[in-house]
């Protein structure tokens, strides 16, 4: 399992789980804009990203810090320790994986996606550890996000786990509320 504490949303209600790579090829394949921000609220790229397992939108996202897990061997959820209290459970996600890595994105980023603004400025932040990221063999994989509070360091802490498992290529997702709500509160 690997552990991120401290992450925020940069003061948007949103974080998107994606693959860099693979949400510009999508951009580029679907002719929209730079500013991602834009095209997925104004007309059904977002959907069509969801589906095909581009991105995760995460909406309703509290501006807090939160723990993130990545849970990509099957380990023991967070979430099964006595001391955790479950909000959430959230499942169907689809994620291809074309670049080895999946990120934990917030809007700003978005709002210029291309090679030289969005990642590289994300690879940036990763380094510098504020945004997260995880490396992943290439392929296709199911997610399943759990939220709700952990104790970490003796402090209750809000706390997403990805569930992360490989599938086979051309899954769809079976999502069809991309707007689900994952406010921890």
């Amino acid at each position: 399992m690997i552990k991120f504490v401290e992450c925020l949303n940069d003061t948007w209600d949103y974080f998107f789980l994606t693959d860099p790579a693979s949400l510009l090829q999508f951009k580029k394949e679907n002719n929209l804009s730079d500013d991602l921000m834009y095209e997925f609220t104004t007309n059904e790229s977002a959907e069509l990203a969801t589906q095909n397992g581009v991105m995760i939108p995460m909406s309703n996202i509290s501006n807090q810090p939160y723990t993130i897990f990545f849970n990509i061997n099957n380990q023991t959820s967070e979430f099964d320790k006595e001391t955790s209290a479950l909000s959430f459970k959230k499942s169907g996600y689809v994620l291809n994986v074309i670049n080895n890595e999946i990120c934990l994105v917030t809007v700003p980023y978005l709002k210029n996606w291309t090679l030289e603004n969005g990642m590289n400025r994300l690879k940036e932040a990763i380094k510098m550890g504020v945004r997260q990221s995880v490396t992943l063999q290439n392929g296709c994989y199911a997610v399943t996000i759990l939220g709700g509070f952990t104790i970490q360091d003796n402090e209750q802490e809000a706390t997403f786990e990805f569930r992360i498992n490989p599938i086979a290529k051309g899954t769809q997702s079976t999502v069809t509320d991309i707007g689900f709500c994952y406010l921890i509160e």
